[in-house]
């Protein structure tokens, strides 16, 4: 039997503005409580505005959750720094498999694989058993995997942009950055990219390599100073897609995919965080965050503005996630909030027990949503954003 509340979370403001309606919305926000019961089973439907809660697995205490993954068939998240779960879309446990000194960042799922980083390189878990595939220790601590060219690329804090065989986690090639990569890679078939800042910000970039082979394509300077990962927005009409990262001049900028020459330049409120990556917000839109908690959602063409939102909160560790069925986009705050906000949509900011560690966008149109520092750390699942 499981047990939920509902409670009302401190009156938080945010703003949001359409750029062609001008209009401002105060909430109030309410987060779900914690629930005991049998983690991964469904629950009682919960809910808090128009999201109602379809059901919540629960970590073995005193675990943290870390940053979710999904896809159509699944979700995995990492827990503890010592284990890593694979749900099925209704929540239920598939597996769980035990590794020591994993990162609490998002595993990249592929068909056949569940990939974790780790402190010392990347880990292969078979998707079917969760027997482990491989290990790759490259003695560097490596964010989110990205599968592109038949290859696993990895960014790592110590600087290095990696490629493993998928198959085998060999090492094929490595490359140095001009500095360290908090934030994890992108790609678009054959091609990745990866964004660095120098250490006391004397420089930041972004480069772009072949996946397959590691050989550069071309490096970006951008103003150091707070740089998000590189987000890739597909061009609807079948052109290069456009490169979307936040650097230190607080300003979003959008870069040919195939050149890495600036398209455009579009001020923003604040400057970037490693971890928070554009989204490719379909239609050939890009929604960015900064490090001030804000999102805003811009023409991938041009960088025309075409709605954003400020919060009072910050905006450092977990990207953001959306458009959800309803259209919302969510976003964890620093403090451990979450924002929900999109165009013609109500804003609000929710204060659930614990800290929002990570969200994604889940199977059936879901929202994910990671706790830790709670008394009982979760992975919830909500339809309704």
């Amino acid at each position: 039997m499981r047990v939920c509340a509902t409670r009302i979370a401190a009156t938080r403001i945010a703003t949001t503005r359409l750029v062609t309606t001008r209009t401002v919305t105060v909430v109030v926000a309410a987060a779900l409580a914690g629930c005991t019961g049998v983690g991964g089973s469904p629950s009682e439907t919960a809910t808090t505005g128009a999201a109602s809660v379809a059901w919540r697995w629960t970590a073995p205490p005193p675990s943290y959750v870390g940053m979710p993954a999904a896809d159509h068939a699944g979700v995995a998240v990492t827990f503890g720094h010592s284990h890593v779960v694979l749900l099925d879309p209704m929540g239920q446990v598939r597996w769980t498999a035990d590794r020591k000194r994993l990162r609490d960042v998002a595993p990249r799922l592929t068909p056949d694989a569940v990939l974790v980083a780790t402190e010392e390189g990347v880990v292969a878990f078979d998707r079917t058993t969760g027997a482990q595939q491989w290990v790759a220790d490259l003695g560097e601590r490596a964010n989110t995997p990205v599968v592109a060219g038949g290859r696993v690329v990895i960014s790592t804090w110590e600087g290095s942009l990696i490629g493993l065989d998928l198959a085998s986690g060999s090492l094929v090639w490595r490359t140095g950055l001009g500095g360290p990569a908090l934030g994890p890679p992108s790609g678009s078939d054959d091609a990745v990219f990866a964004s660095w800042e120098a250490d006391f910000g004397a420089a930041a970039g972004v480069v772009s390599v072949v996946a397959s082979t590691g050989r550069e394509r071309w490096t970006a300077p951008v103003t150091p100073g707070g740089v998000s990962g590189p987000g890739v927005v597909a061009d609807p009409a079948g052109g290069p897609p456009t490169v979307v990262v936040v650097a230190g001049d607080s300003a979003a900028h959008g870069l040919v995919g195939d050149t890495g020459s600036e398209r455009w330049r579009r001020e923003l409120e604040g400057s970037g965080s490693p971890e928070d990556l554009p989204l490719d917000a379909g239609a050939g839109a890009a929604l960015v965050a900064h490090r001030l908690g804000g999102l805003a959602l811009l023409d991938a063409r041009d960088g025309a503005l075409r709605w954003e939102v400020s919060s009072d909160g910050a905006a450092v560790r977990g990207g953001p996630a959306g458009p959800g069925p309803g259209g919302l986009f969510a976003l964890p705050l620093d403090d451990g909030r979450l924002l929900l906000a999109g165009p013609d949509r109500p804003t609000t900011v929710s204060d659930p027990p614990g800290r929002v560690s990570g969200v994604a966008a889940g199977p059936g149109g879901t929202l994910l949503v990671g706790v830790r520092e709670a008394d009982g750390n979760d992975l919830t699942a909500s339809t309704g954003w």
